[in-house]
């Protein structure tokens, strides 16, 4: 499947999504013998859990290539768009939660809180999928270049914002305000004490355990290691989901000497070709296609992924070009990008359903919206920028002389996509 769908560009990562789904209930799940003798609903739980260590290792291994200056000479450029697909996306969702709202308390579906559900919906129209996203400029080689050190930066307070207010609307579902501001002001502290006191500590560790001796020294890797799990961890519990606490230790880790190129390559064989393929199968796992029976809900699905995408893409591209004077190309791309959702929307939905926010149906429906937006991510990116990405000319807007910066980056089509994760 992964090789059919990258023929019109689609890396591996919808194919185990589309994998999932067909064998959750919406197609094979609804077969007798599938669903008691081969995949019963008790193994799902084992499924997601070992899909979590394959995510939580993938986004270390990724906060390990990039190269943290690079992420702050960034920020400039990053900052508005950031704000721009995240108040644009998060203002129109809440005006049309207030539509959704009735469609999503029928079948006798109990109505959750009114602010909590606007909240949530919100949300959910404001996230970009972080990991699917730097699995896109993994396997298109621009996980190092401008335009993926932006849209990665970009994409990370998307989603840190996202699921501070995904936490407040939990909050209002319990009843309980006041905790989710706490959990933003933890979430904050908790970015700054890990890039200052923690990222001092492991920098002088590194310089004491590892140069003294030009190589991987074993004590230094099992402390990097049990600094992952705790961080993870600690994300967890908070509200926010434990692949943030491993991209940040994969930032704040040494890039010089043989660590992070040693590591690197030997993590991500594990992790993309095993691992994290389990995380996207069982997150189409829970998708049930079978709870949009009539026109009216299809119709609203479409209305759905329409405005989710035209409200991520237009201020992403427009903000884009006005920040950084760079061509149209480049400024589309970003927007393009920043229109991917997939991983993370999945995780949001199931939060909700599990709050009880979302019904089955709505569910469904914002699945669906995550995945039509994700599918056409790499198409569209190929057509607008990848096809005719030779050698570009970009206005450094950073420097004080105004100088240009040429590129010469040569860029595979995805003909295949194996940096991602296996066929399904």
């Amino acid at each position: 499947m992964g090789w059919l769908l990258a023929l019109i560009k689609q890396p591996s990562v919808i194919s185990e999504i589309i994998a999932g789904v067909i064998v959750g209930p919406s197609v094979l799940g609804n077969i007798e013998f599938w669903s008691t003798h081969i995949f019963p609903l008790s193994s799902w739980n084992y499924f997601t859990l070992v899909g979590n260590i394959g995510l939580i290792l993938f986004m270390f291994n990724m906060g390990l290539e990039l190269e943290r200056k690079e992420l702050q000479n960034q920020w400039k450029s990053s900052l508005p768009i950031s704000i721009s697909t995240i108040v644009i996306p998060y203002a129109t969702g809440a005006a049309f939660g207030f539509y959704l709202y009735d469609i999503n308390n029928q079948n006798g579906f109990t109505p959750p809180d009114r602010v909590a559900f606007i909240l949530f919906t919100a949300s959910s129209m404001s996230f970009t999928a972080f990991p699917v996203l730097a699995s896109i400029l993994s396997s298109t080689k621009l996980i190092s270049t401008q335009i993926g050190t932006l849209t990665i930066n970009c994409a990370a307070v998307n989603d840190i914002m996202g699921w501070c207010s995904l936490a407040i609307a939990g909050a209002f579902a319990k009843g309980s305000e006041i905790v989710g501001l706490w959990i933003i002001l933890i979430a904050i502290g908790y970015v700054i004490f890990m890039f200052t006191i923690v990222r001092w500590l492991v920098l002088h560790a590194y310089s004491f355990l590892v140069k003294r001796d030009n190589e991987m020294n074993r004590t230094f890797l099992v402390g990097i290691f049990l600094l992952l799990l705790g961080s993870s961890f600690f994300c967890d519990i908070l509200g926010i989901h434990s692949f943030f606490g491993a991209f940040i230790v994969g930032v704040l880790c040494p890039k010089s000497g043989q660590f992070s190129t040693t590591l690197y390559p030997k993590l991500e064989l594990v992790t993309v070709e095993l691992l994290l393929p389990l995380f996207f199968a069982a997150s189409g796992m829970r998708t049930n296609l079978g709870s949009l029976n009539d026109k009216f809900h299809v119709a609203v699905t479409v209305l759905i992924s329409v405005i989710a995408a035209l409200t991520k893409f237009l201020p992403g591209c427009f903000v884009t070009k006005i920040v950084t004077r760079r061509p149209w190309k480049f400024s589309a791309s970003i927007g393009i990008l920043m229109n991917t959702r997939g991983l993370v929307e999945l995780i949001a939905l199931n939060i909700g359903v599990q709050l009880k926010i979302l019904s089955p149906r709505l569910f469904t429906m914002f699945i669906i919206m995550a995945l039509v937006n994700t599918f056409m991510t790499c198409p569209l990116l190929w057509l607008v920028y990848l096809r005719k990405y030779k050698s570009t000319t970009f206005y450094n807007n950073e420097t004080n002389n105004n100088e240009e910066i040429v590129t010469d980056e040569r860029v595979p089509l995805i003909t295949s996509a194996p940096s991602i994760g296996m066929q399904s």
